[in-house]
């Protein structure tokens, strides 16, 4: 029997697509573990520590910075919902442009509805803008 190189190619390459859990929510598993110990599972912040996401006019106001924020920190007092918080938000400077991706659109569908979602592109020029 005469064995096909491209086809058996092809079908390996099918088959490991089909692998994999494909209801699995990156951006859930990513924020649970870089943002919720400190903004709060559901997005309620803690305390006057760390500001909340959810009904933040600091986030809304400045959802163009996201992901600048997350990848590089902040440092410095902000003001969210006429609260001050000076807690500094350290960096993750690991995360991959898709892994910004996530988490953005993640807390844009289950933390605050009015952060817009992002595409990949959109997140990677607002890194280069913000370098």
């Amino acid at each position: 029997m005469k064995f096909s190189l491209p086809i058996f190619f092809l079908t390996m390459v099918s088959l490991m697509n089909g692998c994999g859990d494909s209801n699995r929510d990156y951006g859930s598993e990513l924020y649970t573990k870089h943002c919720a110990n400190c903004h709060g599972i559901q997005g309620q912040g803690l305390q006057d520590l760390y500001p909340p996401l959810k009904g933040a006019d600091y986030l809304i106001e400045n959802q163009r910075d996201l992901s600048c924020l997350i990848l590089y920190g902040i440092e410095g007092e902000i003001v969210v919902n006429g609260r001050s918080f000076n807690e500094k938000m350290p960096s993750i400077p690991h995360l991959s442009h898709v892994d910004l991706t996530n988490i953005i659109n993640y807390i844009s569908k289950n933390i605050e509805p009015s952060v817009n979602r992002v595409t990949l592109k959109t997140v990677k020029n607002r890194i280069y803008d913000c370098k």
